[in-house]
């Protein structure tokens, strides 16, 4: 069985790499838009089963009426949105299926899980977090990294810290530094090829695919692997 995909962002990097990832899965890439012909992303929804959007945050209401509109399945990659959009995402998700996550790689979905333990394991925590990205990396801090401060922020009911660096020979790591006046824990976790990112996006998209209409994450497709395996 194949399932029929178009992307929304398809002439970017994640596009691309979308695109090879789905060689070898159940996602069949049909075509896809940019900024420029995105008025004939009507016509690929008439084929399509699911819409995966790695584009830009200044298109969101149309992605989203025309996702409603076609009852279309969207998995959602773009970083840098406001909460007014997530608020806009949450309430289209009452509508259509919607798997939204600032990272999709499997290994970051996995320290979120460890250090909201971490935090209920050791009190009076300071946090810090470092992250490093390649100096094209447009919004900063990341939208990984402010999703790993909210969760760690809720956690222990207190600000944590964010420092961000742009330099020319990292392209993706996250650090998470959780310190009391007894001991430190560091979390670190690197991409070495974007090709992760893209292989989440392929299985959240074949994760979505018949679900019911909701807002999904990379919690619910790591607890759908581990429930399988």
């Amino acid at each position: 069985m194949k399932i029929f995909a178009s992307i929304i962002g398809i002439s970017g990097k994640m596009g691309k790499e979308i695109k090879k990832s789905a060689l070898n899965s159940v996602i069949e890439i049909i075509g896809g838009v940019g900024k420029k012909d995105f008025q004939n992303l009507k016509k690929l929804l008439k084929k399509s089963k699911v819409v995966i959007d790695f584009s830009a945050p200044d298109i969101l209401d149309d992605i989203l009426n025309l996702a409603i509109k076609n009852k279309m399945p969207l998995v959602m990659g773009t970083t840098g949105y406001s909460k007014d959009d997530e608020n806009k995402i949450k309430k289209a998700s009452e509508k259509i299926p919607i798997f939204y996550s600032t990272n999709f790689s499997i290994g970051i979905a996995l320290i979120r899980e460890f250090s909201k333990i971490s935090t209920k394991m050791l009190k009076n925590l300071n946090i810090d977090i470092l992250e490093k990205h390649h100096i094209s990396k447009k919004d900063s801090p990341s939208g990984t990294a402010k999703t790993l401060a909210n969760d760690l922020k809720k956690a222990i009911n207190k600000d944590v810290n964010i420092h961000s660096m742009r330099t020319s020979n990292v392209s993706f790591e996250h650090s998470i530094f959780l310190t009391n006046e007894l001991e430190s824990i560091e979390i670190k976790h690197s991409v070495h090829l974007r090709s992760v990112f893209a292989s989440g996006a392929i299985k959240a998209a074949t994760f979505l695919y018949n679900k019911k209409p909701g807002l999904y994450s990379m919690k619910d497709l790591i607890g759908e692997i581990y429930e399988k395996n």
